[in-house]
């Protein structure tokens, strides 16, 4: 079977809407070339159409490494809705190739959570949340998609995020993640866990603040916090500052509503 280029549009681009395809950018005179391209065409012929295999020689479509930026081969792209998703240089040992191929290749589990986090970036949390409790339900061992979905839920029942959190081994790359979501829930349990704080007016707004953010408001919220650690940095046992920051961070450093209010935050802590 040949895995010869015939169009890039066709096969690569538009077939990888349905199919991951693995793009071997290679050429005649490549001796690491010749060591990996009869074992990438085995693992093709194995996957038996979960995946493609399309070759590319780079001295018969220069413009093609040069789109992709191709300065030593060979060069593997994976392909997956029209975009490159993985990649690696130089010749790999089919067993690193195997592992590389699991990791990468989509499945639909990492489809979902792709398309979570979109909708958890474009503020769709329930949505996030439909998709992934199934998932971490079925998968409770992946530290990934537990963080993921406690990320979803965390606003809308915070004792099931901290759940899903809590078996996660120390050291886990997702710890960080987890983090954020535990001073979330720390957070949000101010106004049941430490009512009294109503007793003054900061401790009022700071309450108020906290409500806001469970309901989804998240400028009444942050305005609110930001102006409790203008006045006092430190309130709530160092929790206010937590929570605007875990905030932040549940948002992502770039994201506009964390953009809008971090210099004013900064400004407030950094006294």
């Amino acid at each position: 079977m040949s895995h010869d280029l015939t169009d890039f549009q066709s096969d690569v681009l538009d077939r990888s809407r349905h199919t991951p395809v693995l793009v071997d950018f290679w050429a005649a005179w490549c001796g690491p070339c010749k060591m990996l391209g009869p074992v990438l065409e085995k693992l093709a012929d194995e996957a038996a159409g979960r995946w493609a295999l399309v070759k590319i020689d780079t001295e018969a479509h220069p413009d093609l490494a040069a789109q992709f930026g191709i300065r030593g081969i060979p060069d593997v792209k994976l392909f997956s809705q029209g975009e490159v998703i993985a990649e690696f240089s130089g010749a790999l040992p089919e067993a690193h190739l195997r592992q590389w191929l699991a990791e990468n290749l989509p499945t639909p589990q990492r489809e979902a959570m792709s398309r979570a986090r979109e909708l958890l970036h474009a503020g769709q949390a329930r949505a996030a949340a439909n998709l992934l409790r199934p998932l971490a339900a079925a998968d409770p061992a992946n530290g990934e998609l537990a963080v993921l979905a406690a990320r979803a839920i965390v606003f809308s029942d915070p004792a099931e995020a901290g759940r899903l959190v809590a078996t996660l081994p120390v050291g886990s790359p997702w710890s960080s993640d987890a983090d954020t979501v535990r001073a979330l829930i720390d957070g949000f349990a101010a106004p049941t866990e430490r009512a009294a704080l109503a007793a003054t007016p900061l401790g009022t707004r700071y309450l108020g603040a906290v409500r806001a953010l469970r309901a989804g408001d998240l400028d009444g919220g942050l305005s609110g916090l930001t102006e409790v650690l203008q006045e006092k940095p430190g309130f709530d046992g160092g929790r206010a500052r937590a929570l605007c920051l875990g905030i932040f961070r549940h948002l992502g450093m770039r994201h506009p509503t964390t953009e809008k209010y971090y210099r004013a935050y900064s400004m407030a802590v950094n006294v």
